[in-house]
C-alpha cells in the first residue's frame, strides 16, 4: 500500500509541473515594431543585414505612417562607404516639414540618417537645421556636413527611450540655413 502513495504522489507532481509550464508557454509576446524608410526613394531595400526598407510615401487618409511634404533627389550611385546600407543615402528628401507615423505606445528607438550629397555644399555650416521629434527638440542646429566629418559620409543620430503614449511620432524639421535634409528613418521598439 505504501507502493500506490508513492506513485499517486507523483502523478499530483507531474500535473502540477504540466499545468505551470502551460501557463507560461501560452503566453505570447506582442511582436516588436519595426519600420525602415527610405526616404525618397520608389522600391522597397533590403540591406546587407537582411533589414527591409520601404519606399518613401504621403500621409494621406488610410495611411499609417508618411512625409507631409517637401521635395525629392536621387543622386545614383554615389559609392557611399562607411555603411552596411550605402542605398539608404543615394536618395534624399529634403525641404519637408514633417514625416508623421501611427505607432502602438510604448519606447521606441529612432535612427535618422544623413548624408549630405548636394555638391552645393561643400564645408561646414552650408546647412543647418533643427529636428524635434513630437514637439520635443532632439537635434538643434545640426550640420550634416560637420558631424559626419565631410561630403558623402554617413551619419546616423540616434534617440533611446522615446516613450509614444498618444500613439503618434511626429518628426518635425526647421530649416536655418539651406533646407533640412533625411535619408533613412528607423523606428524600433525596445
Amino acid at each position: 500500500m505504501a507502493k500506490g502513495l508513492v506513485i499517486i504522489s507523483c502523478i499530483v507532481v507531474v500535473v502540477v509541473l504540466a499545468f505551470s509550464g502551460c501557463a507560461t508557454m501560452g503566453e505570447t509576446k506582442a511582436p516588436k515594431f519595426v519600420l525602415r524608410v527610405n526616404c525618397a526613394a520608389t522600391e522597397p531595400y533590403t540591406d546587407k543585414a537582411g533589414n527591409l526598407w520601404l519606399l518613401d510615401q504621403v500621409m494621406e487618409e488610410g495611411k499609417e505612417w508618411g512625409f507631409v511634404d517637401g521635395e525629392t533627389i536621387d543622386r545614383g550611385d554615389l559609392g557611399i562607404t562607411g555603411t552596411d546600407a550605402p542605398k539608404i543615402y543615394e536618395t534624399e528628401r529634403y525641404s519637408m516639414s514633417t514625416y508623421k507615423f501611427k505607432v502602438p505606445n510604448g519606447k521606441y528607438t529612432v535612427r535618422l540618417h544623413f548624408a549630405e550629397t548636394y555638391d552645393g555644399i561643400t564645408g561646414d555650416g552650408q546647412r543647418i537645421f533643427s529636428i524635434t521629434i513630437n514637439e520635443k527638440t532632439f537635434l538643434e542646429d545640426f550640420d550634416p556636413y560637420k558631424e559626419a566629418g565631410g561630403f558623402q559620409k554617413p551619419v546616423v543620430k540616434t534617440i533611446k527611450s522615446l516613450a509614444i503614449t498618444n500613439g503618434e511620432l511626429v518628426i518635425g524639421f526647421t530649416g536655418n540655413i539651406q533646407n533640412p535634409e533625411i535619408n533613412g528613418i528607423e523606428i524600433l521598439s525596445e
